[in-house]
C-alpha cells in the first residue's frame, strides 16, 4: 500500500512538473504572439499614416494636373486664333512658378 502510495505521489509530482513547464511555454509562446500583434498593430498604423500623407499628397497633384491641363487648352486656343488669323494672340497670363 504504500508503495502505491509512493508511486501516486511520485507520478503527481512528475505530472506537476510537466503541467508546469507546459504552462510555461505556453505562456512564452502568448507572449511571443502579443508581441507580434504589437509589432504588426505599429507597422499598421504606420501605413495608414503614410497613406493618407500619399492620398493628400496625390490630391495636390491631381489638382495641379488640372491647373496645367486648362492652362495648355487657353495656349492651345491662343495658338489655334493665331494660325487663323495671322496676327500674334494674346497670351492669357501664366502662373509662375507653378503652384
Amino acid at each position: 500500500m504504500v508503495r502505491v502510495l509512493i508511486g501516486a505521489v511520485v507520478v503527481a509530482i512528475i505530472a506537476g512538473v510537466i503541467g508546469w513547464q507546459w504552462s510555461v511555454r505556453q505562456q512564452a509562446a502568448m507572449d511571443r504572439q502579443q508581441q507580434q500583434i504589437n509589432d504588426l498593430q505599429q507597422q499598421l498604423n504606420r501605413a495608414q499614416s503614410d497613406n493618407a500623407d500619399l492620398r493628400a499628397k496625390l490630391a495636390k497633384v491631381q489638382d495641379e494636373e488640372t491647373h496645367l491641363a486648362a492652362e495648355n487648352n487657353a495656349l492651345n486656343e491662343a495658338i489655334a486664333k493665331s494660325r487663323l488669323t495671322g496676327k500674334a494672340a494674346e497670351v492669357p497670363p501664366l502662373p509662375y512658378p507653378p503652384k
